[in-house]
């Protein structure tokens, strides 16, 4: 099972990426408002199959002490960053506290999807398969020279 849990007040983003992997069985899409509550989930979970979004506009406080504790962790995962609002001063301090993405203005669902394939989908074919529906070309990190 490959789990994107994401970080916001509202069910926005859950919802939104729910429709794009509809009938995808093997994607678990969950929404958290609490920091806390997250970061407890990542550790059940195992830390190959998780990706965390947090949307910024949670509050700048929160989405810090959720990658406080990432950087504590004994198990890494990959981390993104929505943001409705330009980041560009933190932009750099977000990358050393663990985000790999970061997205900012407006909303892009198939392209958060894109990522969150690209990242957890260990099968270079399956990926490939999932990628070319939505019609981009993407390649993962190992994938890379």
């Amino acid at each position: 099972m490959k789990n994107v849990f994401v970080l916001e007040e509202r069910a926005h983003l859950v919802s939104e990426l729910r429709w794009q992997f509809e009938g995808r069985s093997d994607w678990n899409i969950a929404g958290f408002s609490s920091e806390q509550a997250l970061f407890q989930q990542t550790l059940r979970e195992d830390p190959g199959s998780v990706l965390v979004i947090l949307d910024f506009s949670t509050g700048k406080t929160v989405c810090l002490q959720f990658l406080q504790r990432h950087q504590t962790a004994r198990a890494r995962f990959p981390v993104m960053i929505f943001s409705p609002d330009p980041l560009e001063n933190l932009e750099w301090a977000l990358r050393e506290l663990g985000v790999f993405h970061i997205q900012s203005g407006e909303l892009e669902p198939d392209r958060l999807a894109k990522i969150c394939c690209w990242y957890l989908e260990p099968d270079p074919q399956k990926r490939q398969t999932y990628l070319s529906k939505t019609g981009v070309t993407l390649s993962h990190p190992e994938e890379t020279n």
